[in-house]
């Protein structure tokens, strides 16, 4: 049995593995990554990459049939799903390549295989061909990421699928109920609702994106109930009840005390997410769960030296950008050149790709209410925004959130049309401690999007412009 020794060690070759991989390298390091199965991760084979080339599918195709509003004929518009599932697979592969080819720029050593932590610095690999060997680093990064919990429901890929299987269904089912409304849920009902699938949403929670500021979700239930898709919220689902057939799959529901069942081609799960820890050999270097995830601190190191967790095993929002910034984060902390101590949760953009899009960044209003904070808010609606109407999509609005005294922005809010673009300007602006006056008078051009952030902005200090 072979050893080898490096400098440091990903377990995982996820968004945050490969990425803190990547900034190891450029420091000096000497850098393997360990992964069972193909670099990227569930972000690029299963989860961000194949879903939005899907959801870019369903955007086009809704615009073809509002392509006359613009003075285009187009006619027989329709989809070839086989056409779609290739489409989506050749973005999946070429962004695969272009890791791979960092991997190779960066001098980054692949290992793959399953590794199994086994001491402090060890690591024990088993390939997929039999080979055994032991890895030895100074620096251990955990990135094992998670995967969609089954609630105890059979998940057979035919009937039931997970956002991790959903690739697997051989065609466009007429009807699919998802369990939960949130990210996930939400993005694979635009998808389905674009080509006329009739989709229901069973959310147990009072809202969809529950997680999300209170406007923005009654903003996304109004548009989704507009383009037909139904809603069903404070609605629990018996997981035991859940039974497919070769008709379709049916499971119960509960809301306010009344029971129904609900049927339909595909059942959807996209309730929630747990880590993959499992035969990880935590236990080896005395590494425990808190609430079913590795607990970080400063640089995302665990409470072990020079054992570090980031991305969605670390907890928090599970989104591959964070995982991004907690790879680089734990790159830097371990060699003594990190600018930041942590990666703040209230300055991590959150974007939905859904119709309309959703994106937000910092407290919501009932969370910066709750601060004590006295607070300013300005509220900018798309129908007053020339590039919205231009575009033919003038729904939604920009909310800003500040604190009446500091002048701080806490929070803003966007459901519209590429909002998941435009909250990266307030993103930076909440990085950069940016006031309302600040963002107002920043000078946007037009006619864009954009400028519903600075008027967003200019209503926050009082003085709107274009309402």
């Amino acid at each position: 049995m072979t050893e080898q020794h490096f400098n440091v060690a990903f377990l995982g070759g996820g968004s945050g593995g490969y990425v803190g991989a990547i900034r190891a390298a450029q420091l000096g390091m000497n850098v393997a990554v360990i992964e069972r199965d193909k670099l990227g991760g569930t972000c690029l084979h299963r989860g961000c990459i194949p879903s939005k080339a899907y959801l870019e599918a369903a955007h086009v195709y809704t615009e073809l049939h509002h392509a006359n509003d613009f003075g285009i004929t187009v006619e027989n518009i329709g989809y070839d799903f086989s056409r779609i599932q290739s489409y989506r697979e050749k973005v999946v592969t070429d962004n695969w390549k272009g890791v791979q080819f960092l991997m190779r720029k960066n001098k980054i050593t692949v290992i793959e295989g399953e590794g199994t932590i086994v001491g402090t610095g060890r690591v024990h690999v088993r390939g997929a061909d039999g080979q055994e060997q032991d890895v030895t680093a100074e620096n251990l990064v955990i990135g094992t990421g998670t995967r969609p919990r089954t609630l105890g429901i059979s998940v057979d890929a035919k009937r039931v699928f997970t956002s991790d299987n959903i690739w697997d269904a051989d065609g466009m089912p007429n009807s699919v109920i998802v369990l939960g409304g949130g990210y996930i849920g939400c993005e694979f009902a635009t998808y389905f609702r674009a080509f006329g699938v009739d989709v229901t949403i069973v959310e147990m929670l009072p809202s969809l994106i529950p997680m999300m500021d209170a406007d923005l979700s009654k903003e996304l239930q109004r548009a989704f109930s507009r383009r037909g898709i139904k809603i069903s919220t404070n609605t629990k689902a018996n997981p035991a009840s859940v039974r497919s057939t070769d008709d379709g799959v049916q499971v119960e529901v509960e809301t306010d005390g009344e029971t129904q069942t609900l049927q339909a081609d595909y059942l959807l799960l996209a309730a929630a997410r747990e880590a993959v820890t499992d035969d990880l050999g935590l236990e080896a270097i005395g590494l425990g769960l808190e609430r079913g995830y590795i607990s970080v601190g400063e640089g995302n190191q665990t409470r072990i030296p020079h054992v570090y967790a980031v991305g969605d095993v670390a907890g928090g929002l599970g989104l591959a950008h964070k995982a991004y910034a907690e790879g680089i984060l734990a790159a830097e902390h371990m060699c003594g050149k990190n600018q930041l101590k942590t990666i703040e949760s209230n300055r991590i953009p959150q974007p939905i790709f859904c119709f309309p899009q959703v994106a937000a960044v910092g407290l919501t209003e009932a969370q910066a209410r709750e601060s004590g904070a006295e607070l300013e808010i300005g509220k900018f609606p798309f129908t007053a925004n020339a590039k919205a109407k231009i575009l033919n999509d003038s729904g939604g609005f920009v909310k800003l959130i500040a604190d009446k005294a500091s002048g701080d922005v806490l929070g803003v809010h966007m459901i519209g049309p590429s909002v998941t673009e435009l909250i990266s300007e307030a993103a930076l602006g909440k990085f950069l401690e940016s006031t309302p006056w600040e963002m107002a008078y920043n000078i946007h051009p037009h006619p864009t999007l954009s400028e519903a952030v600075g008027e967003a902005a200019h209503a926050a200090e009082g003085a709107p412009i274009h309402m």
